[in-house]
């Protein structure tokens, strides 16, 4: 196996635990840090919502910004913006604008009280909730779509850093958006760092093997940063977020070459997909429950709802490619062309289709 398929397995393999790690995190109900009881259970939905599954967006976004990167994609300008406008765009706005009339409904008839300001008619409740302009959007995971797009906006001024001063570029970077002088150009501003290290990853072409056999400590120093975020109730895991995609990138050297790690590789196709359609089918089996799911423990709820959340988006998926291929993909931002010619392509970002389908 080459280099560059490993590195490809290797990411096919994280991105799709790392996007069900975000189905699990957002699986209701969402229980602070300061709020955790005391029982194992607690502990447990606490271990992973609170702490493993915080990496999950800045793995995602430093293998967007090594992907986009890697195909020198930036320097072209227009080229880059047109095919992130098909890939990334198109996605967001197809999964997240037809949700606000049924917010807006669930508001005005079914007596619900959401978090965005529908109704009575706010002005800036509307723009968030369509585009996330200043907040979140109405499928709220789609946040980090939005500063993704962002993010591909400054991509050519990243890529000019990357090549000409990557490391002064890492400072300033750090500082104007860690220091929050961005104003409301990011909703994460952590994503811009996560974003420019994936690039440097790429323009200085590290060696992607470097700490692989140091995989089993790195591991394990995630696994206790993990304990100690929960024992010492941290509720700022910003250094976890920045040391994540560092500590768990080597383990995917022999996980993702396990019989499972294998098998999750080939699931990585519907990655994008169960990213786009999660949060409303969860907030539907959260209502379902409260409803109906007296005689089921709360524990086997939690347990279940990302399981079944991620079979039926699965299942939908299967449907709809055999269905209406042309409309699926176009909506989902994927590629028309046959998986090998795929395969040949480079380019990245989370939604980009053609690197492994999300």
């Amino acid at each position: 196996m080459t280099r560059g398929h490993a590195s490809g397995d290797r990411i096919a393999f994280l991105r799709i635990v790392m996007i069900f790690g975000v189905i699990v995190l957002h699986t209701p109900a969402y229980v602070p840090m300061s709020a955790i009881g005391e029982g194992w259970f607690d502990l447990t939905k606490a271990f992973f919502q609170l702490a493993v599954f915080r990496a999950s967006v800045p793995v995602l976004t430093v293998i967007s910004g090594y992907l986009l990167f890697k195909s020198c994609i930036d320097q072209q300008p227009v080229r880059c913006l047109t095919k992130k406008a098909r890939t990334i765009l198109i996605p967001f706005l197809c999964f997240n604008l037809p949700l606000a009339p049924v917010a807006l409904g669930a508001e005005m008839f079914g007596g619900m009280h959401l978090s965005a300001n529908l109704w009575p008619f706010d002005a800036t409740g509307w723009l968030n909730a369509a585009f996330g302009l200043t907040g979140s959007p109405i499928n709220y995971p789609l946040n980090f779509l939005r500063d993704l797009i962002v993010l591909i906006l400054l991509a050519p001024l990243f890529g000019w850093l990357l090549r000409k001063a990557a490391w002064p570029g890492l400072v300033l970077v750090s500082v104007v958006f860690m220091g929050d002088f961005d104003g409301h150009l990011l909703q994460r501003n952590l994503m811009a760092l996560q974003f420019y290290v994936g690039g440097m990853a790429a323009v200085r072409a590290w060696d992607l093997r470097c700490l692989d056999r140091h995989a089993g400590i790195l591991f394990v120093t995630f696994v206790l940063a993990c304990l100690a975020i929960l024992h010492f109730r941290m509720e700022d895991t910003t250094y976890l977020r920045l040391a994540s995609p560092f500590l768990l990138w080597p383990a995917t050297a022999w996980a993702a070459s396990t019989r499972f790690g294998v098998w999750l590789t080939g699931m990585s196709k519907y990655s994008f997909f169960l990213f786009l359609g999660h949060a409303p089918i969860l907030m539907l089996t959260w209502i379902l429950y409260g409803r109906y799911g007296s005689a089921i423990p709360y524990p086997v709820y939690w347990v279940m709802a990302p399981l079944v959340v991620s079979a039926i988006l699965v299942t939908v998926y299967q449907l709809a490619i055999a269905t209406m291929p042309g409309v699926f993909k176009a909506m989902i931002g994927a590629s028309a062309k046959p998986a090998a010619s795929r395969g040949q392509q480079r380019g990245g970002g989370l939604a980009q289709p053609a690197a492994l389908n999300i």
